[in-house]
């Protein structure tokens, strides 16, 4: 979280600092390229008047001694800029290894030093030792009953732990967390959620024996359960996929006699499968 809070600050100042830097560098370096592209230029000029006889060959001398004299003035400035350019970057590498650092302190990680040393960062934590273990290794500080029990997990947590096994299709773990909760939480207010979702997985691998068997009971099984409507409907569908019409019938035009408040689009599937095996 501090690296969120931090980075955003630091990294548009060091952008600010460095922006003049760079670009003035660059531009002077523009402005000796342009300078020494004319006294190339001056001095093909030159050279072409050399070989005209009206010309006065002491004043060309003259003036390509000057020439001369610029282009190893401008070299010498292009050698100082270099070695500018090349501290500058050797200032923002240092700058970047800096940030780097800063960075890995922030999230407790371990930092190479430039000497190939590992420094270690990271958060230092007493590990408990065994209770009545002799004092040069318990220090005093650590008792046995400083250690806390591992949780058990709950029906919701093993719930949660169902519904995302059927989320990526995992049927079979998702049937063992469901019948966890029956055998486990046989009470829990989930149980009756449990078993809607435990007779899915038979569905979705098609097993229609057992997904009856399993909405069956959903439907029968848990008085207040919230899923009571929906069993009841997928328990006509898994009679309908084995055959029995009859039953399948009396399953989808029983649902909205006697959930009337169900869902409107779980009536609505209801009436769409009662009129699909035509039923009276």
């Amino acid at each position: 979280m501090k690296k969120k809070l931090f980075w955003p600050v630091l990294a548009p100042a060091l952008a600010l600092a460095l922006a003049p830097v760079a670009p003035a560098a660059a531009q002077d370096v523009t402005v000796l390229m342009q300078e020494l592209d004319d006294i190339r230029e001056d001095l093909k000029i030159l050279q072409r008047r050399t070989y005209n006889e009206n010309d006065d060959n002491s004043k060309v001398e003259v003036r390509i001694g000057r020439l001369d004299e610029l282009v190893r003035s401008t070299a010498g400035r292009l050698d100082e800029l270099d070695h500018k350019i090349g501290r500058l970057e050797e200032k923002i590498d240092l700058i970047n290894r800096d940030m780097d650092v800063r960075m890995k302190l922030l999230e407790g990680k371990k930092i190479e030093s430039s000497g190939a040393a590992v420094v270690d960062n990271s958060p230092k934590f007493s590990a408990p030792v065994a209770k009545d273990a002799p004092t040069s290794i318990v220090g005093g500080a650590i008792s046995g009953g400083d250690l806390q029990p591992l949780k058990k997990p709950t029906a919701a947590d093993i719930y949660q732990q169902g519904l995302q096994a059927l989320k990526d299709a995992d049927f079979d773990r998702a049937e063992e967390s469901f019948n966890t909760i029956l055998g486990q939480f046989p009470q829990d207010k989930l149980a009756g959620n449990a078993q809607y979702w435990l007779g899915e997985t038979y569905y979705a691998r098609k097993d229609f024996e057992r997904a009856a068997v399993a909405f069956g009971k959903g439907y029968q099984g848990y008085e207040n359960s919230p899923k009571k409507a929906d069993s009841l409907l997928k328990l006509g569908m898994s009679m309908q996929e084995l055959g029995q019409k009859e039953n399948a019938c009396a399953a989808f035009t029983g649902l909205p006699e006697e959930f009337p408040k169900a869902e409107k689009q779980l009536l609505a599937k209801a009436a769409e499968r009662a009129e699909q095996l035509g039923c009276k």
